[in-house]
């Protein structure tokens, strides 16, 4: 009994100083029922509550950012996986000259930034040698991308999305809504510009790693030679 009594009194005295349950069964073994109902009706001043409650936040934020920087670490491995197993790929494909150009494209004119696969120009000819280029190198059939114009304010009621959908032979629901862009001139510089089109591929971040790893080994595949 008198063992008991004094697990008690340092279980108190452990609270007191800003410990959690966990961490007072650490030093003090007894069941979680036996120190809850030594602790409930602990009497605790205000600043031991306020310290308290401070230190419970601060191991629950520490709790976080450890989870947060684990989660991080594991999607850095992650992706490092990704671009290295297609750094590997790319000498299986590296006999196809459309596999090298499109790469070459995207490194040019894709986006960066995004962790996703966008793509964006004004020549026909380039949309279409980079949707042949997505359906034979990826998982990706043309009826799942989706598309968005970028075209000036002048020209915005040209119907410029229906040229681009009817050229491109896919459906006019596809298109996302179109960016209009100001400018000061009232013509067009390019007789034949009817905007830039943006390819965008929907969940599309391994894409994006794949592509980074393959813009690398095609950097050391033409380094080489």
């Amino acid at each position: 009994m008198k063992k008991l009594v004094q697990e008690k009194e340092k279980a108190i005295a452990l609270r007191k100083k800003g410990l959690s349950y966990n961490e007072i069964l650490k030093q003090v073994p007894v069941a979680k029922s036996s120190l809850s109902l030594w602790l409930k009706d602990l009497p605790l001043t205000v600043a031991e509550k306020r310290y308290l409650r401070k230190r419970c936040d601060t191991n629950i934020s520490q709790g976080r950012i450890k989870a947060a920087t684990a989660h991080h670490d594991n999607k850095l491995k992650r992706d490092g996986e990704i671009i290295k197993a297609a750094q590997t790929e790319f000498s299986s494909l590296a006999t196809d000259p459309l596999f090298h150009v499109g790469i070459a494209l995207y490194w040019a004119e894709g986006a960066k930034r995004s962790n996703a696969f966008q793509f964006v120009n004004s020549d026909p000819d380039m949309i279409f040698i980079m949707l042949e280029w997505i359906q034979r190198f990826t998982a990706y059939k043309r009826e799942e991308l989706g598309y968005r114009l970028y075209v000036h304010k002048p020209y915005a009621h040209l119907g410029y999305e229906r040229v681009w959908a009817k050229k491109l032979q896919v459906s006019l629901s596809q298109f996302k809504k179109t960016v209009i862009k100001p400018t000061s001139r009232g013509h067009k510089k390019r007789p034949n510009y009817e905007g830039c089109l943006r390819i965008e591929v929907p969940r599309s971040t391994a894409l994006f790693l794949q592509i980074t790893g393959w813009t690398k080994a095609l950097v050391e595949y033409h380094c080489k030679r």
